[in-house]
């Protein structure tokens, strides 16, 4: 179990540098965009997917950040307002749906691959739009390998003890 979460951290820490330089190529796109249009009177075609694309990979992979930080919204409210005796079970619930978040993530990207990977931006014509999506299956993967280590490490770790 100790070796899975240290995987699971690492995992954490390499998406975090990735996101670092998602967010620099997003600024960078946007300024070199902004001087071209203003100083040169030019503009580049492809800024505007370039970005979305970015964009699309920045928001998914920082869910994984944000779920590995427990940062998303989540059930947390009900089972950390519920009674002592019922705050487990909300909490095993809570894994439950986020488990199925997760596994919808998963199903969605797998169902919209035969389309999206036959389907290229328009500028960008060298990169599939199966691409574009990736993140959100990494992500529900994410979410649902960490959160089965949750419930595994509760059950084994804590004895069935409150979160």
């Amino acid at each position: 179990m100790k070796n899975f979460r240290k995987l699971l951290d690492i995992l954490v820490k390499i998406v975090s540098g990735i996101l670092m330089l998602l967010v620099v190529g997003i600024v960078a796109m946007m300024l070199t965009e902004l001087c071209a249009r203003n100083f040169f009177n030019k503009s580049f075609r492809f800024s505007t997917e370039l970005c979305g694309f970015l964009f699309m990979w920045m928001a998914f992979l920082g869910v994984i950040v944000l779920y590995d930080r427990n940062g998303l919204i989540s059930l947390d409210i009900f089972y950390r307002s519920a009674p002592k005796k019922w705050q487990l079970v909300f909490w095993y619930i809570s894994k439950i749906f986020a488990i199925g978040l997760g596994v919808t993530m998963l199903v969605a990207y797998c169902g919209m691959y035969k389309i999206n990977s036959t389907s290229y931006f328009s500028t960008m014509q060298f990169i599939s739009k199966a691409w574009h999506f990736l993140p959100m299956a990494l992500a529900g993967g994410f979410i649902v390998l960490d959160s089965i280590y949750q419930v595994l490490d509760q059950i084994i770790n804590r004895g069935g003890d409150q979160v």
